[in-house]
């Protein structure tokens, strides 16, 4: 997801770049909240499957999972400040929506390049720690 939003930014493509953008969030969230699990500090889920698209959800979970202070902390951010762009305009289910050509916007796109950069570095992070 993250080579792919790169691609389509890259042909200026803004719409779909933005639109994978969402996915690589959802599967931050899901890694993070996967390895909560895996180490016994999950929030109540015994899979990440349960989240579906909800990043809410997952969002809120990790925010419980940032301030409990516990090895999983250092893989956590605020998404709501880390990415705020995403966390507003994305939701799979509304694609079609008459008001989903937001996503089609240079400027967004170029907010929202930023917001996958620094997930990439919390998933590379992640990889090199051995996490994943």
């Amino acid at each position: 997801m993250i080579e792919s939003s790169g691609v389509l930014y890259d042909n200026q493509q803004w719409f779909n770049a933005n639109y994978l953008a969402g996915y690589v969030l959802e599967c931050y969230c899901k890694l993070v909240l996967s390895y909560a699990i895996q180490i016994g500090q999950g929030v109540g889920r015994n899979n990440v499957r349960g989240y579906s698209h909800s990043i809410k959800s997952m969002k809120d979970d990790i925010d419980c999972l940032m301030i409990s202070g516990t090895q999983i902390s250092s893989y956590c951010i605020d998404l709501h400040d880390a990415c705020s762009n995403i966390l507003t305009h994305w939701n799979p289910n509304n694609r079609y929506e008459s008001n989903s050509h937001v996503l089609g916007d240079k400027v967004l796109a170029e907010d929202i390049k930023k917001e996958v950069k620094r997930l990439t570095e919390l998933v590379l992070k992640m990889d090199v720690d051995g996490v994943i």
